[in-house]
């Protein structure tokens, strides 16, 4: 080659990965993929994981090795945004031992103390982002607090009576409350069936969905819990799904009126505000970061974790006042739209990448 040519560098575009390094969709997942049509229009991005989520293409954990041994264009370093321990792992990797040109950012949604092992992680992250106060109090240096959103164009426009849930039993009842979720204690299954056993009785114009997967560790539980509504006598009026498909999710979400979300113990947890954005009035736990997103009486209602009693007080108050309950499901919407767009979740990202990207991260 002439001398007088200039060879540039092998760069590669990517400024950003994402990564969803895990073998099933989970709600960690959900979170991640929600953001990637968003910041992929804002950054050249690079997604890391077993499925590709609509335009955005999954590439392989060793391709994207392979890619971010190449220096970013016009950037010092690219962004790696990790979520998990094994995606902290494999970031520490690329970065301490490859000495790739990375820098990590991390994000964590627990409102208890991190044991050991991740603890050591977390610590050696470039900046790390919470998802809520609650969950910010239990880390040591956080960059900012930047709580999850939704697509609310999508669940609004998705809120229309269409799509193959419409001929499906529970629409010939007046009312219906869902759960969704992986069918399992920790989710609050039990206190939801318990719930409805003590108010569907008294409402026969009423009836309930429970939407998530049981895996065969908890199929004795979920047999339990149809037995529970069969001595109650309403186990006809409760239906069963399974794991709902997520680009069906706002679909099922137009066909509720009330969505319970009783859940235990939660890290971040988008099912009320899913649900609200969609048009239900909601029925939460104090877990998670379910207090920031109802407004109690207002919104929906706020219980006191594993309380059957509380959830069962608050069916019956939207059960039995159309007024109510349709005031609170303009509110929730309201509120979603106000507070937990998927845009200002974007937009709070974006600032602590700029801020590591410019030098200043934690």
């Amino acid at each position: 080659m002439p001398k007088h040519i200039a060879v540039e560098p092998s760069y590669n575009r990517c400024e950003l990965v994402l990564s969803d390094l895990h073998h099933r969709i989970t709600g960690v997942s959900a979170s991640i993929r929600a953001l990637l049509p968003q910041l992929d229009e804002r950054y050249e991005l690079m997604f890391l994981a077993n499925r590709s989520q609509g335009r955005v293409l999954a590439r392989s954990l060793w391709t994207g090795f392979r890619e971010m041994a190449r220096p970013p264009f016009m950037r010092p370093y690219r962004i790696w945004h990790v979520r998990r321990n094994n995606e902290m792992i494999w970031g520490l990797i690329a970065r301490d031992i490859l000495r790739l040109p990375v820098k990590l950012v991390f994000t964590s949604a627990a409102i208890r103390q991190h044991s050991w092992y991740p603890r050591q992680l977390i610590a050696r992250m470039d900046a790390v982002i919470a998802t809520s106060d609650r969950a910010a109090g239990f880390l040591t240096r956080v960059a900012a607090v930047v709580p999850h959103g939704v697509d609310i164009d999508r669940f609004e426009l998705s809120a229309l009576p269409a799509g193959p849930v419409r001929d499906q039993p529970w629409t010939g009842y007046s009312v219906c409350l869902g759960i969704v979720g992986r069918v399992r204690p920790e989710k609050g299954t039990d206190i939801f069936v318990d719930a409805l056993c003590a108010s569907l009785p008294k409402y026969p114009q009423a009836c309930a969905i429970v939407a998530g997967k049981v895996t065969s560790s908890y199929s004795a539980f979920a047999r339990s819990l149809k037995d529970r509504l069969a001595q109650a006598g309403i186990l006809d009026r409760v239906f069963f799904l399974d794991e709902v498909d997520a680009d069906e999710m706002p679909r099922l979400y137009s066909q509720l009126d009330i969505v319970c979300a009783p859940a235990r113990y939660e890290g971040f947890g988008l099912v009320p505000i899913e649900a609200m954005v969609s048009g239900t009035a909601i029925i939460g736990s104090r877990t998670g970061a379910y207090e920031a997103m109802i407004d109690d009486t207002q919104t929906g209602f706020l219980v006191d974790v594993g309380s059957v009693t509380q959830i069962t007080d608050a069916v019956r108050s939207l059960l039995s006042s159309r007024e109510l309950l349709d005031r609170m499901k303009q509110a929730g919407r309201q509120k979603v739209r106000d507070q937990f767009s998927l845009g200002a979740e974007v937009a709070g990202i974006a600032r602590v990448y700029e801020a590591v990207w410019k030098g200043n991260g934690n």
